[in-house]
C-alpha cells in the first residue's frame, strides 16, 4: 500500500515507522503536506498522533469545504477540542492512546504558560515511550512547530522535555514508532534531533 501525498508522489506503508522533517515557512504547504500524509495514513488503518502547540490539526475533522465532516478522530484541548486538557494530564492521555490505539490530536496550544506545556508534554512522552517499548506497534507522531517541543536552546523549564522527546526520536522506530517534525524555524530544532530525520521535505526557506 502506498501513502499518496500528490499526484506524483507517495510514500511506501513503512513510512508509518520513519522519521520524517517537514520544513518551511509560514505558508509554504508543509502542515498542508503533512495532513494529507496524516489522511493517508488513516486510510491505511494506521494510528496517528498529532502534537500541536498552535491549534492548527483540528481542522482534519472537516473536509477542505470546511463544512463537511472529515476524519472522525478526537482533538484533546485547544479551542476545538472535544474535552480540555489539564497540564498534569499527560500520563492519563499517553495511557488512552495506547490503550485504545487510536488516532488523535492533542491540542496544548491553550496551555497559560510554557511551564505547563513542558509538564504536559515531558509526562506525555515519558509514558507513552515506556509503554511502545513494553508493548511495540506501529505509531506516527506529528510534531508540529517542532522547536516547541525539542528546542536548540531549552530553558530550565524545558530540559526534562527535551530529554523525553529526544529519547523517541533516537530509539523510537525499535518499538513502532515513527514521526514528522514540522518547523518554520529549523534553526531552533535541536540539532540532535533533527539530524535524525531519514526523509526531509523542503518547502520554502527564508535562511
Amino acid at each position: 500500500m502506498r501513502l499518496r501525498i500528490a499526484e506524483d508522489l507517495s510514500l511506501p506503508i513503512e513510512a508509518v515507522t520513519e522519521k520524517l522533517g517537514f520544513l518551511g515557512r509560514t505558508g509554504s504547504g508543509k502542515t498542508y503536506a503533512a495532513q494529507k500524509l496524516a489522511e493517508e495514513m488513516h486510510r491505511a488503518g494506521a494510528q496517528f498522533i498529532a502534537l500541536d502547540p498552535v491549534g492548527k490539526w483540528w481542522s482534519l475533522r472537516l473536509s477542505a469545504d470546511g463544512k463537511t465532516p472529515a476524519l472522525p478522530i478526537p482533538v484533546f484541548g485547544g479551542l476545538h477540542g472535544d474535552i480540555p486538557l489539564e497540564s498534569g494530564a499527560g500520563k492519563l492521555m499517553a495511557d488512552l492512546v495506547v490503550d485504545r490505539g487510536i488516532s488523535a490530536v492533542i491540542d496544548v496550544s491553550q496551555f497559560a504558560s510554557a511551564h505547563q506545556k513542558a509538564r504536559f508534554m515531558t509526562e506525555f512522552g515519558n509514558r507513552f515511550f515506556f509503554r511502545k517499548k513494553a508493548s511495540p506497534s506501529a505509531v506516527h507522531l506529528f510534531i508540529e512547530e517542532a522547536q516547541e517541543f525539542v528546542p536548540q536552546n531549552p530553558q530550565r523549564d524545558e530540559a526534562l522535555m527535551l530529554h523525553a522527546w529526544t529519547r523517541i526520536q533516537k530509539l523510537g522506530r525499535n518499538f513502532g514508532i515513527g514521526s514528522s517534525l514540522l518547523s518554520q524555524r529549523p534553526q531552533e530544532v535541536n540539532k540532535k534531533v533533527l539530524n535524525l530525520t531519514e526523509v526531509l521535505f523542503v518547502f520554502q526557506l527564508t535562511g
